[in-house]
């Protein structure tokens, strides 16, 4: 990962934490999850239907369950 795409990326989950504080709208949780699902495809390949995000008030859970075989 490149630094530039490092620090979007701390950007991103700051304003995600300080948007949960001030109990962001699901529509918001959606739209960093997709930016975030499509930060990691360009390092990684990834599909849609096996990545997912769970956001709560104290965590962020990311999980790539991977394909089968």
């Amino acid at each position: 990962m490149s630094t530039a795409s490092v620090q979007i990326a701390k950007d991103r989950l700051k304003a995600l934490l300080g948007a949960d504080r001030m109990q962001c709208t699901p529509d918001i949780t959606e739209k960093l999850s997709a930016d975030l699902y499509h930060i990691l495809s360009k390092y990684m390949e990834i599909s849609r239907e096996h990545f997912n995000i769970q956001i709560t008030r104290s965590d962020i859970h990311i999980k790539y369950t991977g394909e089968n075989n």
